[in-house]
């Protein structure tokens, strides 16, 4: 069972981080955003389409990355 958990781990793991690099950016210049100069990085925009499904995905798989290790801990 902890052999099946780890491979799920694994796994788990290879799709949040591509979960994580195929989120667009928040901010359109990243220059600006070091800089400070008019970039509203916290603006009230409402997520749409692939926005919405790879943040969505992202929460999923980061909350399941944390409660396997604990399964796994329990379970040896």
């Amino acid at each position: 069972m902890a052999n099946f958990l780890n491979f799920l781990l694994v796994i788990n793991a290879i799709a949040l981080i591509a979960a994580i690099m195929l989120q667009p950016p928040k901010s359109e210049n990243a220059a600006g955003t070091m800089s400070g100069t008019g970039v509203n990085v916290f603006a009230q925009t409402k997520e749409r389409g692939a926005e919405l499904v790879f943040r969505r995905a992202t929460i999923v798989l980061g909350t399941t990355f944390m409660i396997i290790p604990v399964i796994i801990a329990i379970l040896t």
